[in-house]
């Protein structure tokens, strides 16, 4: 479901830091932090992740109906394992993410999974601000994959 990541970033403790650094670069898709290509198709292109957040088992950016970078935190075939790192995740996530965004949910639609609300961190714009450079916005959601039967908490960072 994932491809291998690049360069790890950072120590353990660097959690928000790899956020910042992510979100910072959005603006510019990601070109100061994005690899090689590693797989290019008509629709779709993905790189390799020249950043990995702590925590992350697998980082890679994606262009395919916009562009993101996107991280896996957690992949296990026990629904009853996903609550006690989702909540982590989503404690980390809104204490990086506390001063220039909010926090909104939304219904998650895997089967089995909706008590796992969609979390998104939108964020606090000016009204001159323009789609083009407008700043990332970010979703942390519990996937299930019934193909292989396995869920995966997956951090994305939305160029705008």
């Amino acid at each position: 479901m994932f491809l291998g990541s690049g360069q790890v970033f950072g120590q353990a403790g660097d959690f928000c830091k790899a956020i910042h650094v992510i979100t910072a670069d959005a603006p510019n898709k990601f070109k100061n932090i994005r690899g090689n290509v590693q797989k290019s198709n008509p629709g779709t292109t993905i790189w390799a992740a020249g950043i990995k957040i702590p925590g992350g088992i697998s980082a890679r950016f994606v262009a395919s109906m916009g562009l993101f970078y996107e991280c896996a935190f957690f992949q296990t075939g026990k629904k009853e394992e996903l609550k006690l790192v989702y909540d982590k995740y989503k404690s980390e996530l809104a204490a990086c993410l506390h001063d220039g965004y909010s926090m909104d949910t939304q219904p998650n639609f895997y089967p089995g999974i909706a008590d796992f609300k969609k979390i998104v961190f939108w964020p606090v714009v000016k009204d001159d601000t323009k789609a083009d450079n407008a700043p990332a916005h970010i979703v942390m959601e519990a996937a299930y994959n019934k193909d292989v039967g396995l869920y995966t908490i997956v951090l994305y960072i939305f160029e705008h």
